[in-house]
């Protein structure tokens, strides 16, 4: 296989404030450098941050949401949600426990997407009508929840070698008492989420 130096490029991570700075040469080509790059669909931006990655993401769901809309109008709730499941929040959620974003503005952002699909669902555009009762009423959990489940049930996994990530590189051991806690807690939780969703 060879390279074409044309379309290759570097991506630096770094959070510091000043870089250092390097000239990448390929076949006698200088590379340029990007700030934001798409790996294996996921932006990955140079200075760790995932606001790229969200907005993208957010906005190829709601041009799904808007197909869905144009397309099911008459259809059943139960096929616009299966449909909402299948095609949109799969989108919102694919490797969601890597970017699960902490600032609210992106929290809102993506439970925004999920708001529209529920009032699609059920035909309630009024303004004074209950977003809470609609989630409720179609039994959809808040999406940052869905992926903090995610973040655990990776965590699981990790923890009791069923990913091929090696644990002792990442995790750092506690006193006994404190890691036996978490870990009877973490498993406690995960129970009664596999029993929840089954």
């Amino acid at each position: 296989m060879e390279f074409h130096q044309q379309k290759c490029s570097y991506l630096k991570i770094s959070r510091s404030r000043k870089p250092k700075t390097y000239k990448y040469i390929l076949k006698g080509v200088t590379l340029a450098e990007e700030t934001s790059t798409k790996y294996l669909g996921v932006d990955i931006q140079s200075n760790l941050a995932w606001n790229n990655h969200i907005d993208r993401v957010t906005k190829k769901s709601n041009n799904l949401s808007g197909f869905l809309i144009r397309n099911l109008q008459s259809a059943s709730s139960e096929t616009k949600t299966n449909t909402y499941i299948t095609m949109v929040r799969s989108n919102l959620e694919y490797c969601a426990s890597a970017w699960n974003p902490h600032q609210k503005m992106y929290e809102q952002k993506i439970e925004m997407v999920q708001r529209r699909a529920a009032s699609f669902s059920l035909k309630r555009y009024h303004t004074t009508s209950s977003m809470t009762s609609m989630l409720d009423q179609l039994s959809w959990e808040p999406l940052k929840s869905r992926r903090i489940k995610l973040q655990l049930t990776n965590l699981y996994k990790i923890q009791h070698n069923l990913i091929d990530v090696e644990a002792s590189k990442y995790f750092t051991k506690r006193s006994t008492t404190v890691r036996s806690k978490h870990s009877s807690q973490l498993n406690l939780y995960l129970t009664s989420s596999s029993l929840a969703s089954s």
